[in-house]
């Protein structure tokens, strides 16, 4: 069997030293590209989900749920039988 040619990595800024190098843009927008990957992904997740929470509190409790008013309304002119 022939041995392939050794990958020589040429980028260094794109790859690094290690298996991947993380380049992070400076102040927030590199918050979590300065972390380690997976404690960056789980609290970019939990922010998600609790973003997603808040809105739709504020969907539920302030908007009223907009569909739901217009069903029971028609419900109130057009009573079932």
């Amino acid at each position: 069997m022939v041995q392939g040619e050794r990958i020589i990595n040429y980028n260094k800024r794109l790859y690094g030293p290690g298996p991947l190098a993380r380049v992070p843009a400076p102040g927030i927008m590199g918050y979590f590209a300065r972390q380690p990957p997976l404690r960056g992904f789980a609290i970019c997740a939990a922010q998600g989900v609790a973003m997603g929470f808040a809105v739709s509190l504020y969907y539920k409790v302030f908007m009223g749920d907009p569909d739901t008013r217009a069903i029971e309304a028609y419900y109130k002119e057009n009573p079932p039988r």
